[in-house]
């Protein structure tokens, strides 16, 4: 490693690159784009000196980075601590074999007091995390459900199929399209008085209705927060060529399609549901599904309709009771079911235990 430079970035310290232009000059090859940057400065649970991202860089390129959102957490005591969560832990393939990965990592859990929480264990850092101070909790599930054939895909899992681009694709359009079509008969709303509105922020009308909804969470919530957390300020569009940065990042944040779809479900003006997913490309992952049991098909069947809308073919969701209410109502080329766990280190001193992750607990896509 020649000329190895590992920068341990605080708040403050963001603030400061912001202003300098620092990652986004063509000088530091940047993690995150300079809206993903500003959108971290709005945290308000995040103090001057709290670490935002450990960054490896050798010659200005970067070759290493742990990725840590500051949050509060309540244990089944009803304490709250301050905690960091471990967002992305990534090391360039050139040193994948070397200690740098450690390295950082260690990094990381020393400038945040070992205060750590994981969201959910990945395959790729099991061996990592078996051998540290860390207490498994909340077992459930992740639910990946495809509404087509997905060239991409495909080809992901088998590269030797691009030989047949063009088939794959004809048949990725027309699956795509007769799933949709018949998905969005299924969706169809029979309730009379349901209607819904795409919206880019909660007001105290939905925050009153999520209040109830979310008071047993891992992460107490309110209103600002959530704003925060949906807000589209983070993601850099591009419209035109014009728009596009003369750079790239690691945290997919600029794309010509990506933001936050937040819907209100009413029902005769009374807000009965809450819906919120990333769309990235062809993927909608939930952040938040809350509906009143009432109406709770209604809810989903909005749902759907607007992921048909965006145009998404990839349904991604936390929440089991949804994963296995879309699996078994609508027709789908296939479904992935993995069981997820997640981590918190010992020297964080509230007990998690019988505690479960939702969708909206340190989720920020």
């Amino acid at each position: 490693m020649n000329n190895l430079e590992v920068i341990t970035l605080t708040k403050s310290g963001l603030k400061e690159a912001i202003a300098e232009n620092k990652y986004w000059n063509s000088t530091f090859e940047p993690p995150f784009s300079k809206n993903k940057a500003k959108w971290m400065l709005e945290n308000s649970r995040a103090e001057d000196d709290d670490v935002f991202a450990i960054l490896g860089y050798e010659n200005h390129s970067i070759i290493a980075f742990v990725y840590l959102v500051p949050d509060v957490v309540k244990g089944e005591d009803g304490i709250l601590k301050k905690i960091f969560w471990s967002q992305r832990w990534w090391v360039t393939d050139k040193y994948k074999e070397t200690v740098l990965s450690t390295y950082v990592k260690n990094i990381s859990l020393k400038e945040c007091d070992n205060q750590l929480m994981i969201r959910f264990l990945g395959d790729n850092t099991k061996a990592y995390y078996e051998k540290q101070p860390f207490t498994k909790f909340s077992i459930r599930k992740r639910y990946i459900i495809i509404f087509s054939l997905d060239y991409g895909l495909l080809v992901y899992k088998k590269n030797s199929l691009k030989k047949i681009a063009p088939i794959l694709k004809l048949a990725d359009s027309s699956s795509r399209r007769i799933i949709a079509f018949i998905n969005k008969r299924i969706s169809s709303i029979k309730n009379k008085g349901i209607t819904h509105e795409n919206v880019q922020f909660i007001d105290d009308d939905t925050w009153s209705f999520l209040e109830k909804h979310c008071s047993k969470d891992i992460v107490p919530k309110n209103m600002d927060y959530i704003n925060w957390q949906i807000s589209n300020n983070q993601y850099h569009v591009v419209n035109h060529n014009t728009d596009k940065p003369d750079y790239k990042c690691l945290l997919g944040t600029i794309s010509e399609k990506i933001y936050n779809l937040n819907v209100v479900v009413k029902m005769d003006n009374e807000i009965i549901g809450f819906i919120s997913g990333f769309v990235s490309e062809n993927r909608f992952m939930v952040r938040y599904f809350i509906a009143t049991e009432t109406y709770y098909n209604d809810c989903v069947n909005i749902m759907i309709k607007n992921l048909i809308d965006s145009k998404c073919t990839i349904l991604q969701t936390e929440n089991s009771k949804l994963g296995d209410y879309v699996n078994s109502k609508y027709s789908k080329v296939y479904s992935d079911v993995k069981e997820l766990v997640s981590l918190i280190h010992y020297d964080v001193t509230s007990n998690f235990e019988n505690s479960i992750m939702t969708d909206q607990d340190g989720n920020f896509f």
